[in-house]
């Protein structure tokens, strides 16, 4: 990605931030201006400086200039020029720079690079306040001229947004000899001024920014030795350049080496006295928001409408420009659908319209182009400067099935007015799924021949809107049913229950929008309290038998079982019969035997059955005549 492109990428926050330093800070920008030069400054400590230092310094009066003695956080890196294979530096010949031309292949400048660089930076304009730790040491001159070592530490870079700025390095000379052999003492000057750049000498590149310092037309006064030539022309064999570094770091170098640094004439290696390019890494990745679509709800009932809010981020509300009215040549945002697309769909992909059929759909444009495609009422929202947008789009499953046989239910966002642009295609799966309630019973206690009620309730998704049935069984019988009404049904369970303990199985059907749920629920069955009766049938006699009904009667309408015992006593207490006989449909037959004239009763009882508990005793009492 080229820097260029980095720029258009960031987000539009930075833009923000810039603005508001401006205002509170009072400061004034032309073009990017000085007031953005801090205003998105991220802190650093992996900037890099690489730099060749003149084409002049590549080629040399005896060759290249040496390099020795570094230290710290800097390196050489050895080009062509001096048989290297470096190609992390590489510049233009003269005219582009002052890299000398060659007949051949072009070679490679000599560069110190200065790594771990600390400071703040603003990787979207490249205003820089950043320094580095390190020294090299170069000459231009061979060991026997003994020239004196000059010897550059610790730079200091300071690049405002609209590219300028200076580099300053401190600047020291080793001992030696100058051109007539006199000695020069080793001497530290401090820092210095080495490069300056003006408004518009930065350059974007794939790694960074890469400063072009000033030279042309800078005037310097010379103390002593050559005077500045200042009158040159282009002609065939020169550009006609003239100019000096600056000029604090050309008075301070000895009168040996300061023709190097200005043009002391027209022709010759005049050209390759400007100072070669200055290559700037930051050491900070770029932030480019990849457009996001975060939806409230993706997993809604497949009935009914359903409203779903969208929330885009990292759209650039500059790009892409549509291709076709209504916003051809103009930023045309993205459009935010509900749909059935199918599995290839992206129109950078080449996908036909076909392959996507929207169902409800809104459009997010810049404010400028809200009113260009109808406005709110025609379905626009705004993509704000900073690359969001919200929209709330109807979802409904019906109308999408009745718009589309196939295709994957979504919402989806692309690129508007046939503009294509891969990184606007997101798509975000919409299920349609049944509400799956919880379904919890409880039962009221029963009596055999009573009826029991177990009342279910649903909770959870979709609780309050279900409809349907509730059926309760034990086992494969149904025992009743009953309709659910918010939420909740109520069923009648068969009064035939048998006595005791019961574990049914409730289950709700569901409906079209809610899933079927089970439960279960113990029932507890009291056993039914049934009543006692007798009558004599035939009276006995003392010349003939009598005969004696026991009836056993239940509220559930269901004779009671078992044995009643009868006893016959006289008016003694004397037990003249006792007999035990079975229960036939709730009734028993007992014989009385010839019985003397006096008082008699029969006392019955009943124990009970499985589902009857014992009857209350009954006493019938009765008298015997002649």
């Amino acid at each position: 990605m080229t820097a260029t492109s980095m720029r258009r990428l960031l987000s539009a926050a930075v833009s923000t931030a810039v603005a508001t330093t401006a205002l509170t800070t009072g400061l004034t920008t032309t073009g990017l201006g000085t007031a953005a030069a801090h205003a998105a400054v991220t802190p650093t400590d992996d900037a890099t400086l690489t730099w060749g230092l003149s084409g002049y310094a590549q080629k040399g009066i005896f060759g290249p200039w040496t390099f020795s003695d570094l230290t710290g956080n800097v390196t050489q890196l050895v080009g062509s020029v001096s048989g290297g294979t470096q190609t992390e530096y590489a510049v233009d010949p003269v005219p582009v720079t002052s890299m000398p031309a060659n007949s051949g292949t072009q070679k490679t400048p000599n560069a110190v690079k200065f790594t771990a660089g600390a400071g703040t930076a603003d990787p979207e304009t490249g205003a820089a306040d950043l320094s580095w730790t390190g020294s090299y040491t170069v000459n231009a001159y061979p060991p026997q001229f003994g020239a004196p070592d000059e010897i550059y530490s610790n730079p200091e870079l300071d690049i405002a947004a609209d590219g300028s700025g200076e580099l300053t390095m401190n600047f020291a000379l080793g001992e030696g000899v100058d051109m007539e052999g006199n000695p020069i003492p080793a001497q530290d000057f401090g820092r210095l001024t080495l490069l300056t750049f003006g408004a518009g000498s930065d350059a974007a590149t794939p790694d960074g920014f890469r400063l072009t310092p000033g030279y042309q037309g800078v005037e310097v006064t010379v103390p002593d030795g050559s005077e500045q030539v200042r009158n040159c022309t282009p002609s065939e064999t020169a550009t006609g350049w003239w100019g000096s570094w600056p000029a604090e770091f050309v008075t301070t170098v000895p009168a040996s080496v300061r023709p190097h640094f200005y043009s002391t004439g027209c022709g010759g290696m005049q050209d390759n006295k400007p100072p070669l390019p200055v290559d700037l890494d930051l050491g900070i990745e770029p932030v480019v928001e990849t457009p996001t679509v975060t939806v409230s709800d993706t997993d809604l009932s497949p009935t009914g409408q359903h409203q779903v809010t969208i929330e885009g981020s990292g759209f650039d509300p500059a790009t892409p420009l549509g291709t076709r009215p209504p916003l051809a040549g103009q930023p045309s945002g993205a459009y935010v659908i509900f749909g059935k697309f199918a599995d290839t769909w992206r129109p950078s992909a080449g996908a036909p319209s076909s392959s996507r059929v929207a169902v409800t759909q809104k459009w997010a444009v810049p404010a400028a182009q809200m009113g260009t495609i109808g406005g709110p009422a025609a379905g626009a929202v705004e993509l704000e400067p900073d690359g969001t947008f919200t929209a709330t789009l109807t979802v409904d499953k019906a109308a999408a099935d009745a718009a589309s046989a196939t295709g994957n239910y979504g919402i989806y966002t692309y690129a508007g007015s046939g503009a294509v642009h891969a990184p606007y295609e997101t798509a975000t799966p919409i299920t349609f799924s049944k509400a799956q309630p919880t379904l919890k019973a409880t039962a009221t206690k029963g009596t055999f021949g009573t009826s029991a009620k177990v009342t279910a309730t649903l909770s959870g998704a979709g609780a309050t809107t279900a409809t349907g049935t509730v059926t309760v069984k034990k086992g494969t019988s149904t025992l009743g049913s009953g309709t659910v009404t918010a939420g909740k049904a109520t069923v009648t369970v068969s009064r035939l229950l048998a006595a005791g303990t019961h574990t049914l199985s409730v289950t709700y059907g569901g409906d079209a929008a809610t899933e079927a749920a089970t439960s279960t629920v113990r029932v507890t069955v009291a056993k039914a309290k049934p009543a006692l009766t007798g009558k004599l049938l035939t009276k006995p006699t003392p010349t003939k038998a009598g005969k004696l009904q026991v009836q056993a009667t239940s509220p559930a309408k269901v004779a009671p079982r078992g044995k009643v015992r009868v006893v016959l006593k006289n008016a003694a207490g004397k037990v003249l019969k006792n007999v035990t006989p079975a229960l036939s449909g709730g009734r028993a037959t007992v014989s009385l035997p010839k019985l003397k004239p006096g008082r008699y009763r029969v006392v019955l009882t009943y124990a009970g059955d499985s589902n009857h508990a014992a009857a209350s005793p009954r006493t019938l009492s009765f008298s015997v005549t002649h």
